[in-house]
């Protein structure tokens, strides 16, 4: 990419690059997992300090590591200038049903297309590199703009499971989503295909 800054990253677009999550990380992302802001649509309700997030931290990049990885935990910056803005995987993988789960943490930059070219870029990942053909997310339906994000990526709404979470004092709806490998737009590793 022009203008890129030095930095490896595993997959670049245009708002977004994915990177290995590195140790060197965890002391942000303890700090932005426990941000009201950045943590109101997640279902963690805990508070994490470093230590806990070393100890996910060698789980996933353990899991990630496998041949077959069952986690595959990504570091989010932004593209422009290389700065860490949030943390992003896919979950739960299951190799015989060539399914995961997303999850995703901005802790900085929200609202200017980062989470949303993340997002994609996970998912091309996810179908193009890993083999999967679903990918699906859990989310509330106070979160509007998340889930408007996640359609932007490619996601789509496959139902609601009312009444499911407790979250900002009252109870909301939380909302399914998923996406798949036909129809998917690889913005980035399609190239690759022969």
């Amino acid at each position: 990419m022009a203008g890129m800054p030095d930095h490896e990253f595993l997959i670049a677009g245009e708002r977004a690059a994915l990177g290995s999550l590195e140790r060197e990380h965890l002391a942000r992302l303890s700090r932005w997992f426990n941000d009201p802001e950045a943590r109101r649509g997640l279902a963690h309700r805990g508070i994490v300090n470093e230590d806990a997030e070393t100890a996910w931290y060698e789980r996933m990049t353990a899991a990630a590591g496998e041949p077959r990885p069952t986690e595959v935990p990504f570091a989010i910056h932004d593209a422009a200038d290389g700065e860490l803005v949030g943390v992003c995987g896919l979950e739960n993988i299951d190799h015989n049903f060539s399914r995961a789960d997303f999850g995703i943490v901005l802790g900085q930059r929200r609202g200017t297309g980062i989470g949303t070219d993340a997002t994609r870029l996970v998912l091309d990942w996810a179908f193009t590199i890993i083999g999967l053909h679903n990918v699906m997310l859990e989310s509330y339906t106070y979160n509007e703009q998340a889930i408007r994000a996640y359609e932007r990526a490619g996601f789509r709404v496959i139902g609601t499971r009312r009444d499911a979470v407790r979250a900002l004092g009252r109870r909301w709806d939380s909302v399914l989503m998923d996406a798949t490998a036909d129809g998917f737009e690889s913005p980035v590793l399609g190239r690759l295909r022969p």
